[in-house]
């Protein structure tokens, strides 16, 4: 029975054994097919286990956590993408502030010295 359900496309064999089991029981009274040894043990463990309510019920409940748990794990790992994000921009950021702080405009007195030197170099050069 194990490779019926292998073959068997869609089919699990704790949802599905019921009601195999019935198909089969319905052919092996019809005279289509005959009863073995085996089948008899498998239909026996299978009688004693209790049918699902509603299979198809199961399958979608699962289903729906199977896409409930998978958009969680996009959610969870678009967020740290976006924290890494913030964190290489804030820090892109930093470095460019500290590289504008070191490039700002000359205070007056600094502004001045510099002047002066020019004017110093600009006397040299025409003596």
């Amino acid at each position: 029975m194990n490779r019926l359900f292998c073959s068997m496309i869609c089919s699990d064999a704790k949802l599905d054994s019921h009601r195999f089991k019935d198909i089969i029981d319905q052919a092996i009274a019809e005279g289509e097919v005959k009863s073995t040894k085996v089948y008899a043990k498998w239909a026996k463990k299978i009688s004693e286990i209790e049918p699902p309510t509603n299979p198809l019920e199961r399958r979608v409940k699962k289903k729906k956590s199977q896409e409930s748990d998978l958009i969680l794990a996009i959610s969870q790992r678009r967020e740290q993408r976006k924290e890494r994000f913030d964190s290489v921009l804030s820090s892109i950021m930093s470095k460019c502030d500290d590289n504008k702080a070191g490039s700002s405009e000359p205070t007056e007195e600094e502004f001045e010295r510099a002047r002066q030197r020019l004017e110093k170099k600009r006397t040299k050069g025409r003596k």
